[in-house]
Order: C-alpha cells, then sequence, then structure tokens
C-alpha cells in the first residue's frame, strides 16, 4: 500500500492548473476540479460527436467555502470551433423548464453573456456571489452551429473524480442533466475572495516510512494549498524520538494558490542507533513566511528504522502480441530499460494471441488467467498496481520513453521485505527448480505474503509468419522522432518485422500451476524464508499445444513477493539464466570441491551467482573465482 500511496502523490506533481495573472495579483483563491491529481495525469475531453447545444456545471458544497465570494469564473473553450452564445451562471439547483418545446436550463441566482476570445475565457462578476451551506452550481452553457471534427467532443474534463465534478445537459444526448462525476471533472476554475492568504496543511506519503539506522533519514511529506497565496515556502516543527526538530523548505518551483494543489517537501531525520518503530507528528507552521492560517496543521504517522534496508525491485509487466501494431512500442521500452538498467529492471512479457487465425506463437496463457485486467493492447503494469503504456507511461501517445520515470519512482520507495531468487537447471535438462528466500526485517502479524514463480524464456526466435512483428510505425508513419535506437528498425521497417528476438517471455508461472508458496499469518522478524519450486519443462508448451522453449540455457525465473490482502507485488527478484548459473553448478564437477555458499566480492552472501566476479566457497573452505558475463 506504501508504493499506491506514493504513486497517486507522485503523480499529483505531473499536471499545473493554468491561471490567471489578474488571480496572482489580487490573492485570489482558486478553485478548481482539477489540482493535478487525475487518474492518468492527463486532461481530456468529453462530449457527443453529434450537432448539439451544451449546458455544463460542477458543485461547490465544501464548509471551507462557506462565506468566501465568487469573484470570477474561468471557462475553459479549447475547442470551441464553431461555438457561440456563451453563458455563464451560478444557481441553487439545476432546473430544466421546457421552452419553445425544448428542455431549457433556467439557473436562480444569475447568468451572463461572455464572448469566446480564446481557450480560456474569463467572466468577472459585477457582484460576487457569498457562497453558503447549501452550496452552489457554477456552470456554462454555449450553442453549436456546426459539427466539425475539433468541437465534436467540446467539453473539457479531467480525470480527476469529484462528488459534484461534472454536470451535463444538452439538446439531444442528455436530456436530462447528467452526472458525471463518477468518470471525470470539469476544468473549470473559480476565483474566490475572501480566502486566507498563508494557509497549507501537511499530509504524510505513507501511513509507515521506513529508514535505516546509522545514517540520516529523508522523509517525503506533502503540503496541500488551502491560501490565496499559493505556496513557496514552509516552516516546520515535529516530534522524533523525544526530540523536538524544527525545519525549512523552499519550493523549486511556486505552488499555484488553487485550493487542494499539492507538492512534496523532505524532512531530515536525526540519526538513531536502535531498531524501532518511531512515531512522528508534524506541524506546519509557517506558509510563505506567515503564521499558518490553517486550521489542520499537523499529521501524525510513523518510521520504521531497520538495520539494513531492503532494496526494493519493481517489476513491470508488459502485454503485447506479434498480431498488434502499436505494440512495438513495448518491444522497444523492455530493450531500452534492459540495456538502461541491466541489472535491477524486472521485466514479464504476456504474449496473446488476436484470434484462432491470428496466432502468438508465445502465448502461454488465455487473456482471463491473466494477473492483472487489460482492456486493450499493447498495456502495461507496474507491480500490478498501476496500468500504463509500456513505452510511454501515464502518457499513452508520447514519442519519448517515460516508464523510466514511474519505474523509478516506485523503485525509491523502500519495499518491505528482501526477496532473492536462484534457478537451476537439473543435469536431465528437463526441469528448473528455482528457489526463493524471503526476509522481514520486522514483525509482522495477520499477514498474507505469498510468492509466484514465473518462468521466463530469452532469445526467443522463429522465422514463420505467425513470428513477425505486425508494425504501424513502418516508413515513419507514427512519426520519427523517437530516440531510442531500438525503435529505428520499426521506424525504418516494414509493416511486419521479421527477425526479431523476444525476451523476457513468460512461459510458465506457478499461479497457473496451483503452485505459488505462501508465507505463515506471523512473520517473524529477521528469519529466512525458504521456499523452493520445480518447473517441469517438458510440460510448458504454448496455448496451441507447442513447445515454446528453444534453449533450455536462456531460461530465468522472477520471484514476485505478492501481499495477498490487496494482490499487489511488493517486491521482485530475478535469477541470472539457467545457462550462466550452470557456470557455478559446473565446478561441483570436481568431487573435492562441493559449493557450500556463493559470496559477491565485498563478502556479501548471495543467494545465487550474479553477472561479474562470484566468490565460490566449498564445503571444506577453500574457494573459487567464477565470472559470469
Amino acid at each position: 500500500m506504501q508504493l499506491k500511496n506514493y504513486l497517486t502523490k507522485f503523480m499529483a506533481t505531473l499536471a499545473l492548473c493554468l491561471l490567471t495573472t489578474s488571480a496572482m495579483a489580487q490573492d485570489r483563491l482558486i478553485f478548481s476540479h482539477d489540482t493535478g491529481q487525475g487518474i492518468t495525469g492527463n486532461l481530456g475531453n468529453v462530449g457527443n460527436a453529434i450537432m448539439q447545444n451544451y449546458d455544463v456545471a460542477m458543485r461547490i458544497k465544501d464548509p471551507n467555502f462557506v462565506g468566501m465570494k465568487i469573484a470570477a469564473i474561468r471557462v475553459p473553450m479549447e475547442n470551441a470551433d464553431h461555438l457561440s452564445n456563451l453563458r455563464v451562471w451560478l444557481s441553487k439547483e439545476l432546473t430544466l423548464k421546457t421552452i419553445n418545446g425544448k428542455k431549457t436550463n433556467v439557473p436562480d441566482i444569475l447568468s451572463v453573456n461572455a464572448d469566446i476570445t480564446g481557450e480560456w475565457v474569463t467572466v468577472n462578476l459585477a457582484e460576487p456571489y457569498t457562497i453558503t451551506e447549501e452550496g452552489v452550481y457554477v456552470g456554462y452553457s454555449f450553442d453549436m452551429d456546426s459539427l466539425t471534427s475539433t468541437n465534436k467532443r467540446p467539453v473539457n474534463i479531467t480525470t480527476e473524480l469529484h462528488e459534484g465534478g461534472l454536470f451535463v445537459h444538452t439538446t439531444r444526448s442528455y436530456r436530462n442533466w447528467k452526472d458525471m462525476s463518477d468518470q471525470c471533472s470539469s476544468t473549470m476554475q473559480v476565483e474566490l475572495d475572501g480566502a486566507p492568504l498563508y494557509a497549507a496543511t501537511p499530509l504524510a506519503g505513507n501511513t509507515t516510512y521506513f529508514g535505516a539506522t546509522g545514517v540520516s533519514n529523508t522523509l517525503t511529506f506533502y503540503a496541500e494549498n488551502h491560501g490565496a497565496t499559493g505556496l513557496k515556502s514552509l516552516e516546520y516543527s515535529f516530534y522524533y524520538d523525544g526530540m523536538v526538530c524544527t525545519g525549512t523548505y523552499k519550493f523549486p518551483t511556486a505552488v499555484e494558490p488553487v485550493y487542494g494543489k499539492m507538492a512534496s517537501f523532505e524532512v531530515k531525520l536525526p540519526v538513531v542507533d536502535r531498531k524501532d518503530y518511531y512515531p512522528i507528528n508534524l506541524t506546519i507552521t509557517k506558509v510563505n513566511g506567515q503564521e499558518n492560517n490553517e486550521a489542520d496543521v499537523d499529521v501524525e504517522t510513523q518510521v520504521s528504522i531497520f538495520d539494513k534496508l531492503p532494496k526494493h525491485r519493481s517489476v513491470f509487466e508488459e502485454y503485447t502480441g506479434t498480431w498488434c501494431g502499436f505494440c512495438p512500442r513495448g518491444y522497444v521500452a523492455l530493450a531500452a530499460m534492459n540495456r538502461l538498467y541491466p541489472d535491477d529492471f524486472i521485466a514479464l512479457s504476456y504474449h496473446n494471441s488476436e484470434n484462432a487465425s491470428k496466432l502468438d506463437p508465445m502465448e502461454v496463457m488465455a487473456g482471463q488467467d491473466y494477473p492483472s485486467n487489460i482492456s486493450g493492447f499493447p498495456a502495461a503494469w507496474l507491480d500490478r498496481t498501476y496500468q500504463m503504456d509500456p513505452y510511454g507511461g501515464f502518457q499513452s501517445a508520447s514519442h519519448k520513453m517515460l516508464i523510466d520515470n514511474v519505474w523509478k519512482a516506485a523503485c525509491a520507495m523502500p519495499a518491505e521485505a528482501d526477496i532473492e531468487v536462484s534457478a537451476l537447471l537439473n543435469e536431465a535438462k528437463n526441469a528448473v527448480t528455482a528457489t526463493a528466500k524471503v526476509v522481514f526485517p520486522l514483525e509482522i502479524k495477520n499477514s498474507r505474503y505469498g510468492v509466484e514463480y514465473v518462468l521466463v524464456a530469452d532469445g526467443l526466435t522463429g522465422t514463420t509468419d505467425d513470428w513477425r512483428q505486425h508494425n504501424y510505425f513502418f516508413n515513419g508513419r507514427q512519426g520519427r522522432d523517437y530516440p531510442e535506437p531500438e525503435f529505428q528498425q520499426f521506424i525504418e521497417g516494414q509493416e511486419y518485422v521479421s527477425g526479431l528476438t523476444f525476451d523476457d517471455v513468460v512461459v510458465a508461472t506457478s499461479r497457473l500451476l496451483n503452485n505459488n508458496q505462501y508465507l505463515p499469518t506471523d512473520v517473524e522478524e529477521g528469519h529466512e524464508y525458504v521456499m523452493p519450486v520445480t518447473f517441469d519443462l517438458n510440460q510448458v508448451r504454448n496455448t496451441g499445444g507447442k513447445k515454446i522453449i528453444q534453449d533450455v540455457n536462456k531460461l530465468r525465473v522472477v520471484a514476485l513477493l505478492i501481499d495477498y490482502s490487496d494482490g499487489t507485488v511488493v517486491n521482485a527478484a530475478k535469477s541470472v539464466s539457467t545457462g550462466q548459473a550452470t557456470a557455478i553448478q559446473g565446478v561441483n564437477a570436481d568431487k573435492n570441491f562441493q559449493t557450500e555458499a556463493v559470496y559477491d566480492i565485498s563478502g556479501r552472501q548471495l543467494s545465487a551467482p550474479q553477472k561479474g566476479l562470484n566468490i565460490v566457497k566449498a564445503a571444506d573452505g577453500t574457494t573459487r573465482k567464477v565470472i559470469i558475463k
């Protein structure tokens, strides 16, 4: 759950609200349902591609705004081609009356005509309206003179979800008011007078933070703006291990005066030398050098201090198919990420057949057996928590690989436990035994943890037509500005690309073999849980019943530590290939040398050999050096 909380806050920093300079100059607070916390981080548009007129509304009903005055309303009109008769209005209720045979919106507070002069239309109210406890609907209406390709979805929205976020009425599609708040929210903005100038409330990024003894740990908190001057700097105090500490933070980029807009700030903790749970109570005392006018000024959380922090390796699961013309995005991303982060990047590639006549030879399970819900291809999930495009991350149309930003942010969060995995091929070369070792640095009660093992094949290739990758990027048809060198073979290639080598391909999983391993409900602190699983290679076949493994020396195992209370992956590990592991195994051919342990050059014991120099210790105490390339 810590990863989910962090990523939600992380995505909250990706989008910026458009603001008027007049609002900044007059120290007005901006109310908007677009605070940069959308599910995808992107804005969008809704509407129906038919000729019709629109009424659009959002609702303000929050005790925090009672007594403030609506001084101006800003309407997004970026798709205003052939739109006219703009009206901006306020109403206590959403009311429709039949006028000239048509249901017509009738505001009961005020309605102001406005000219469509740009992508944003600002209407200053001659007499500001005071918000009452019953709340108010803020809206705008316009007519469609003709339907065009640019105005067919004319309502600008954010993927943030808020109660009262968006209501729509049209002359044809929605003949009664339609509450669409469970899908999206309007990006309308309201400028408010009478708000506190300096106000912010703190939020914890996690319910529990993690740190290590003997070092100064840094925690990330979030400040939510509630003031009309935004956030430029903070002063704070916090209680930690019997000490009262203070600090200041200056934001690299000022936070606009949007109610609910958030930005992160870092807090450095004093060094402690004992492993324990430490409560923290943090208070924002000043905003922009002035006393914090917010009533809710503090937050309580805790930090778990370990002697050693578990290393977090986030797992990236890609869903693809050779029939899928946009799926080269995933192929390129996995190749580039493996090139950039060869030691820590863990990918699982699930192949899909479009239908019985368009088979993917690497498909080993039906779509309903995927571990995550997939609505289209290509797709990807990070730690079975966030769905995204396998190349652009949360920006599905990006011409730049952005998944590394999200992946690195996830890996930067400490994991709940250490996990390592080894994979050994038997002498008959018909079975692979995987062994995972899991260690939790602190005791956990009433847990639901388990390990799923995924057998992965590298170097898969073929010469028949079903191995050709469909490619919508041929001859630069989707642009030529993709920077990764791995993309060039698709940009310069043909509609079908032959001769590709596929890595990270999922060929079997203990989940579908009903052979996942589970930890006890009460996990002991520091105990090493060892759990072996064996894959019978004779049973590894694609959905067409054909053997899929091409080289038994190019198999690996990925071990996923899963919190089954919500199904998310909390940490992962990958083994070296079975061929590389054999280099270590091979020293045992000497009857006088039986491997007892494997170490890296720093003397740290490994559960499996790693790339580079390995020190292999025998039962009699002698050692040998083995290099894994």
